[in-house]
């Protein structure tokens, strides 16, 4: 099997296999889990990152205590500067691939690359723990990521029907600005359909629509980053341990930067509780 059909199948038990575990892992098991596969994302990026084999370990430790100390360490009150922070950092690369839309981007230092993945690899760990965390954060997660799956599937599909005009062709030649609509067309549908939910009952429903399409918009950062990290690289893809999607960051580039603003945005609309 290969192709369409393969990426369908290991999509479907991937989904399936995270639902399980955000409905039904406790609190320790699901922090444990996530961490495995933030360890392995960070194997993965800076492998991406000129690092050979031997000198990776060193930064993935890094990583995994850099997540580790923020959750133990910072002060739970004043965890909104962290995810605030770690937004504007995606904020910087989205107008950074933004930029160089239309020319090839000069390839960034190794340096910054790592530096990088030492930001942004923990903290949307720490978001997708404060998340599932909270009062009903299991759904309040859950809802979360389907926000980004819904941006990302109908982009494709929008844009395989409609796409003309590219969205940054120099980074990711296949993204297309139909394609982006489309996908936020997606998102505003499901926030249409997210307002009438016990979860969010007490919420404005233009607001929960405003930052369902603010993680949207996010999500295709956080895609078009992993891909100038690729092509910096030379690499077709992140790794080969999910078939037919590559490796773990192809698999969550967007949720990466999706996370810590849907933290921010359930801290906004004052759903985590405490």
């Amino acid at each position: 099997m290969t192709g369409t059909p393969l990426r369908l199948l290991t999509g479907t038990i991937a989904g399936l296999v995270s639902l399980a575990v955000i409905l039904f892992a406790p609190e320790r098991v699901f922090a444990g889990v996530t961490l495995v596969v933030v360890a392995w994302a960070a194997v993965e990026w800076f492998r991406l990152c000129g690092l050979a084999p031997c000198q990776i370990w060193p930064w993935v430790v890094a990583t995994v205590a850099l997540a580790i100390g923020w959750q133990a360490l910072w002060p739970s009150g004043q965890l909104v500067w962290l995810m605030a922070a770690v937004a504007v950092v995606w904020l910087a690369l989205f107008a950074a691939q933004l930029r160089h839309r239309r020319e090839r981007p000069a390839d960034r230092p190794f340096w910054l690359r790592r530096g990088i993945g030492l930001i942004i690899l923990p903290l949307f760990w720490l978001a997708l723990v404060e998340v599932h965390a909270a009062p009903d954060g299991e759904w309040l997660l859950v809802f979360g990521v389907l926000v980004v799956v819904v941006a990302d599937s109908l982009a494709y599909f929008a844009g395989r029907a409609f796409g003309r005009r590219k969205l940054a062709p120099m980074i990711s030649p296949g993204k297309s600005i139909e394609g982006v609509l489309g996908g936020l067309l997606g998102v505003a549908l499901l926030a249409a359909v997210g307002a009438v939910l016990p979860l969010f009952l007490a919420t404005p429903s233009w607001l929960l629509a405003l930052w369902c399409v603010l993680v949207a918009l996010a999500s295709v950062g956080g895609d078009l980053e992993e891909s100038r990290l690729k092509r910096e690289a030379g690499a077709k893809d992140s790794g080969r341990v999910l078939p037919g999607h590559g490796g773990v960051l192809d698999r969550l580039d967007g949720q990466f930067a999706a996370m810590p603003l849907w933290w921010l945005g359930l801290w906004q609309m004052q759903l985590l509780g405490g």
